[in-house]
């Protein structure tokens, strides 16, 4: 009898973690979640707790020091858990692999960011140049950089997905969608809403639908560099919009820029119907 699907998570308690394993144990009935606890900047407590999961078929690494702003503030922090993270999770996993007889080695979801590209005034493919200009997303192109070549030169199985502008109504801080929100509490429905960027074109997709595509991509036999999103470019206004209980009299700030992904690849992998 084949054994059920035994899933490594990292970034299990963020927002998108939470839906991603959801989404798993709604796909996969049955399948082991095992859900990381260990701080991945400490290879010692990294590798026992991959020692004590055991077997794994597949790993899905979230885990990231994501709030831009957070990042700027403390660089080295940022490549830490970005960029060391990864790699000290790679660096685990096949001294525990190699304890396990027969076994082949987990392939790996490596979550990556829109970030790693510069804005362009067309949707972005995967083979565009990546010219991040935050330090954050230095950091995870980093980490992706590591991820190729470690997985590379192991035989181990890879796709990093990039996501763009994730929103959920969970999220807290200076994300876009709370830093709204709060505005929106108190706004006046007579008076200007300043907004930065406002014709600022994203792909605004909700936590809960990203989890879906991750898990959906996770379970395809796909390797490589996939971009995730709805296909549907926003402006940042519309999207305030969408969020306020009344119309907003929008007086826009600052410079607009592009930033979409071309999402041919991902309908090519998940259908067409893709959501």
């Amino acid at each position: 009898m084949k054994q059920p699907l035994r899933i490594y998570l990292t970034g299990s308690r963020g927002i998108l973690g939470r839906h991603v394993r959801v989404a798993l144990e709604r796909a996969v009935p049955g399948c082991s979640v095992l859900c990381n606890s260990a701080d991945l900047t400490d290879l010692a407590a990294t590798s026992d707790a991959l020692r004590a999961a055991g077997p794994l078929d597949l790993v899905v690494h979230l885990a990231a020091l994501v709030p831009v702003d957070a990042v700027l503030a403390n660089p080295a922090r940022g490549y830490a858990v970005n960029t060391g993270g990864t790699i000290n999770l790679l660096a685990a996993l096949p001294d525990v692999e190699a304890g396990v007889g027969g076994h082949q080695a987990a392939r790996l979801v490596h979550c990556s960011s829109g970030h790693v590209y510069a804005a362009q005034d067309r949707p972005i493919r995967e083979d565009d140049p990546t010219v991040p200009i935050s330090v954050y997303g230095k950091t995870k192109l980093l980490g992706e950089q590591a991820a190729r070549e470690i997985c590379a030169e192991t035989g181990r199985a890879l796709c990093v997905a990039r996501l763009f502008s994730l929103h959920d109504p969970a999220q807290t801080g200076n994300y876009l969608r709370p830093s709204l929100e709060r505005r929106l509490a108190t706004a006046d429905p007579e008076a200007t809403f300043e907004l930065h960027g406002a014709g600022s074109l994203r792909d605004f997709l909700t936590a809960e639908a990203a989890a879906q595509q991750l898990v959906r991509l996770a379970l395809s036999s796909f390797d490589g560099v996939v971009n995730l999103g709805s296909g549907r470019a926003q402006t940042v206004a519309e999207f305030a919009q969408s969020l306020a209980p009344f119309p907003l009299k929008i007086k826009p700030i600052g410079t607009d820029t592009t930033l979409v992904p071309d999402v041919s690849l991902l309908n090519g992998i998940l259908g067409e119907a893709n959501d």
